[in-house]
């Protein structure tokens, strides 16, 4: 017995040897040197300055009067070298200040005006109010135009287009989009290929609104500054735009004449800016307590579902506490991108306001009443890109 498991252990140790053998393999090696990756670039022009900020002069649209109109033009070009792109531009106000001021100004300001005939000048002295919101009146419009061209994107001495055929509106006069709610929203102007170049004209109207606290501008804009930074941003495509994945954005109270009111009445939402649900959270303060307060997309016109109907939406809801406070958040699917078509601010951005939910329709997505004073208002416009739809 012995000799027999002797003699297996034997053809196991060489069956193991001829199995060992077999599992050697002919093979070929080919090697590829001198690899390299280089990133690409997206750079782009300015008015045929790089950067813009540095070689360039401020735009000063000076001596506008209510009525009038200034415009604003540049060219962009992506270089030779350069990706294409998306591009966005968006305008900042820096500033509003009084300037000079002037008799009229200081008498519907509730001033007096004490005039001194020997060095011919006068001063505002009494209750004087500072108005300074020139940017709640004018009224702003925005044109590109594709490659131009000798005989193409024309624009006479003031930087009006001569043939409005050429140019694409992105906003026009009749949608009252006014200064302040283009202010730091970043707009897009449409996609830049390499070596290509758009022309951008902008124009600023200094005019009242439908449904203004006012009919008209009145002598509180005389002498008033406004100071603005414009900003283009350029992105390779595909990629979240300027603001990223996520934005935020300010809801404040206003008073009669569309200013904020300084108190600690507002909210700040934070959102992503695509995506197949509005992904989002708001906390802030509210004037109602103990009050069910509801996050809408209002559509222009009023009462807030677009003029066919079709456009805002609700975004969520939830009580105010004892104190006014006020915590949401949520992803909802709201089906629709932000604007929507259904807008007459489309596609400059959309509205968001928080307001009671007993004044607003939920099945009609519209405001039953007008209580300003208990809203919330965005402080400008936002973009919201629905990839589920």
């Amino acid at each position: 017995m012995k000799k027999i498991l002797i003699s297996l252990s034997i053809i196991g140790a060489v069956a193991a040897i001829v199995i060992g053998a077999t599992t050697a393999f002919f093979s070929d090696i080919e090697t590829s040197s001198g690899n390299t990756f280089t990133a690409g670039v997206v750079d782009i022009v300015v008015d045929d300055q790089n950067p813009w900020d540095e070689h360039s002069e401020p735009f000063v649209l000076d001596d506008i009067k209510p009525s009038q109109t200034r415009y604003i033009e540049f060219t962009i070009r992506n270089l030779v070298e350069s990706n294409p792109a998306d591009v966005w531009k968006h305008i900042n106000v820096t500033s509003q200040v009084d300037g000079v001021i002037t008799e009229p100004e200081c008498t519907e300001g509730g001033g007096t005006w004490i005039w001194e005939p020997v060095t011919q000048t006068g001063t505002c002295e009494g209750d004087y109010e500072e108005r300074n919101n020139l940017a709640a009146y004018i009224i702003y419009d925005l044109y590109v135009c594709e490659d131009p061209a000798t005989d193409k994107c024309l624009t006479d001495g003031d930087s009006k287009p001569t043939d409005i055929g050429d140019w694409i509106p992105i906003i026009t006069e009749e949608q009252y989009v006014r200064l302040d709610n283009v202010s730091s929203a970043w707009i897009k102007l449409g996609q830049l290929n390499s070596a290509k170049e758009l022309k951008v004209v902008q124009s600023y109207h200094l005019r009242s609104w439908p449904d203004a606290p006012e009919e008209e501008v009145g002598n509180w804009a005389q002498g008033d500054i406004l100071t603005f930074d414009i900003e283009i941003y350029a992105e390779q495509l595909g990629g979240y735009g300027p603001k990223g994945e996520q934005a935020m954005l300010t809801l404040d109270n206003k008073d009669e004449n569309w200013d904020p009111v300084s108190d600690d009445i507002s909210a700040t939402l934070t959102y992503k800016t695509s995506g197949e649900e509005f992904d989002y959270s708001l906390t802030g303060t509210v004037q109602n307590t103990d009050t069910n307060y509801c996050l809408i997309y209002y559509a222009d016109p009023y009462p807030g579902n677009g003029p066919g109907g079709t456009g805002g939406a609700l975004i969520g809801s939830e009580l105010s506490d004892g104190a006014g406070n006020i915590t949401m958040s949520g992803t909802p699917d709201l089906g629709m991108d932000l604007p929507s078509a259904d807008d007459d601010n489309y596609p400059a951005g959309a509205k968001i306001w928080l307001v009671p939910c007993g004044e607003y329709d939920q099945a009609g997505n519209m405001l039953t009443a007008w209580n300003p004073a208990e809203y919330l208002f965005e402080m400008q416009f936002i973009t919201y890109d629905d990839t589920g739809i």
